[in-house]
């Protein structure tokens, strides 16, 4: 009898998949454990496109000082002509708007901030032309152009000014006039006195005796800046014009200087005491602010929206949120107010949760590090943290504004009583170093050449000493220069990472900060940074970090020759990262 043999597993053709299906399985399992060995060392993360933000929620913002950024004609005196042969290093650079300080015509008492017309281009920095040559130029390279708008006050030589203290129809009241008070030995000032205590920011009564008129004028800053009356509907409307005058030039925005000052209180024969608050941050200015914001509006569409942003030196979180209720952004003066060489990581958290704290949804916050008002970070804060300086203002949530020459971490320049320029110091005479704003305005340095570059003429003042081992072009050819890490932080910032609002805090002890930017389950970047004056370690491993290895993207020390042992590419143990002062890492976790 015959029996039927049932065909084994292979036989019936299938013993071929099953080895293959074996295979898949055993590399499958080789990768989960090498994943797993490697402790997520990659991690599935979602591809995002970036945020619809608008342009100037994600541009860099860069100050420029045309008087110091570079001399076309060997004057001595930056120019716009300068200006625009800078712009192919401004886009190299990565930052995305220029905001130029004024070159309107001026007697130059406060270097500009003394307008004389606000429609005309003061013949030191050149013509209208050379003006709108500078806009194309930087409208071919996707450049923005942000200007100086100064309502505050006007030159006491501007025609305005002139008519009014000859009472002339209109103009009577651009400006603030008071009879003053009686005073029986004021013989200079025919037997007035100004009717209050109200101080200039320059030093002195904020009230001057024109002969003319026979009255008192109101100067929150120099006798040579009469401050324009707000309360005016004639000077509103003037101002206004005045914005369209530019809006119609092109131009993206303004910063509105001294925006603060613009009203004083209607008592003007109250004092304050060094107490009250008479003279700034009064109710009257949002609504102002808020009919310029209409203004700008007239001009906007998509892509091509208009920018707002008022100096708020000293306000607090309340009156922050009252510029941003009227659609403009108030500068975040918060850095430059409170770092000193005391403030270190705790200090610095501190400053940045206090400048979030509160921001609605759609309030837009932004930082700034430095102004020609104020010392340059590298000497406020030490050269060695100029690069973690750089790393914190270009990785925190919001805009960021850099002064020129930070990016290479100029410093201070000293000058002697006669070599100063600033009324803000000269007027304190044997006090100057005290009040002057000249260091932190010296000539840009490009190079190692005469002048640094700047000029083939004497400069305005003169360049810092060191230009010859702190320059843009010797900071080009290292890799690891304060100018390079400023690129390499310029590109990294395009990351939809560092495009929103978020920030979380990981590990913050006396000399470290660290944070986190980035969602859950999206691309994220570890941010550490030692301001301290020691070496020090942090373990960021746990929340909000999760993981113990992630990729360094970028390294930087305060030594030019790059000798941080943490580099590019390479994986890094977040248990114990260690960081000699100036030290940061930014890391792909």
């Amino acid at each position: 009898m015959s029996t039927s043999r049932k065909p084994n597993f292979c036989e019936r053709g299938t013993c071929p998949l099953f080895v293959l299906a074996f295979v898949v399985a055993a590399i499958a399992i080789v990768c989960v454990v090498t994943l797993t060995d490697k402790d997520l060392r990659v991690k599935k993360v979602k591809k995002v496109p970036p945020p619809n933000l608008e342009w100037w929620k994600t541009t860099i913002i860069y100050q420029v000082y045309p008087r110091s950024f570079q001399d076309s004609d060997g004057d001595g005196t930056g120019d716009l002509k300068g200006v625009t042969s800078r712009l192919d290093y401004l886009k190299e650079l990565g930052v995305g708007t220029l905001w130029l300080s004024p070159f309107y015509r001026s007697p130059m008492r406060d270097f500009g901030y003394d307008v004389q017309n606000y429609t005309e281009i003061d013949p030191l920095f050149g013509t209208m032309e050379d003006f709108e040559e500078l806009m194309a130029e930087a409208k071919n390279r996707s450049l923005r152009i942000l200007v100086d708008f100064v309502p505050n006050h006007t030159s006491n030589e501007s025609v305005w000014f002139n008519n009014s203290r000859h009472s002339v129809g209109k103009y009577r009241d651009y400006y603030v006039w008071n009879d003053g008070i009686n005073c029986s030995t004021c013989s200079d000032t025919n037997y007035k006195q100004p009717p209050n205590d109200w101080t200039s920011a320059f030093g002195g009564s904020a009230w001057t005796y024109d002969d003319n008129r026979k009255q008192f004028y109101y100067h929150a800053y120099l006798a040579a800046q009469p401050d324009l009356n707000a309360s005016n509907p004639e000077v509103l409307n003037e101002l206004s014009d005045v914005l369209r005058f530019w809006l119609e030039k092109g131009v993206d925005g303004f910063r509105g200087d001294a925006i603060r000052k613009l009203f004083e209180s209607r008592d003007v024969y109250e004092n304050e005491n060094g107490i009250l608050n008479l003279t700034r941050n009064l109710p009257e200015v949002y609504h102002v602010m808020e009919l310029w914001r209409k203004v700008l509006d007239e001009y906007a569409g998509k892509g091509k929206e208009k920018i707002l942003i008022a100096e708020s030196y000293g306000i607090t979180n309340e009156m922050r949120d009252s510029y941003y209720k009227v659609d403009s952004m108030p500068f975040n003066f918060a850095f430059v107010q409170k770092l000193n060489r005391s403030c270190r990581a705790l200090c610095i958290q501190n400053i940045i949760n206090s400048s979030l704290d509160g921001l609605n949804e759609e309030w837009w916050p932004n930082f700034v590090l430095g102004s020609h008002d104020v010392s340059r970070i590298a000497s406020r804060m030490g050269d060695s943290l100029v690069n973690v300086f750089n790393m914190l203002l270009l990785t925190l949530p919001g805009t960021p504004t850099t002064y020129y020459g930070d990016e290479i971490g100029m410093k201070d320049t000293f000058y002697t009583f006669n070599e100063s320029r600033d009324p803000a110091g000269l007027n304190y005479k044997e006090d100057y170093l005290k009040h002057t704003r000249d260091p932190a305005r010296s000539p840009m340095q490009w190079n190692s050449s005469v002048n640094a570059g700047f000029s083939n003429g004497t400069p305005w003042l003169h360049v810092n000493r060191n230009y010859p081992v702190l320059n843009v072009e010797l900071q080009k050819s290292k890799n690891t220069s304060s100018l390079e890490i400023y690129k390499s932080l310029a590109k990294l910032r395009q990351n939809p990472a560092f495009t929103n609002k978020k920030i979380v805090f990981s590990t913050v002890n006396e000399d470290i900060i660290s944070y986190v930017r980035g969602d859950t389950g999206l691309l994220r970047y570890l941010v550490v940074l030692n301001f301290g004056s020691r070496d020090s370690s942090v373990n960021c491993s746990g929340i909000p970090v999760g993981t113990s290895l992630g990729e360094v993207v970028l390294s930087a020390d305060s030594s030019i020759a790059g000798s941080s042992p943490y580099k590019v590419g390479e994986m890094a143990d977040l248990q114990k990262i260690h960081l000699k002062s100036g030290e940061g890492l930014i890391i792909k976790i």
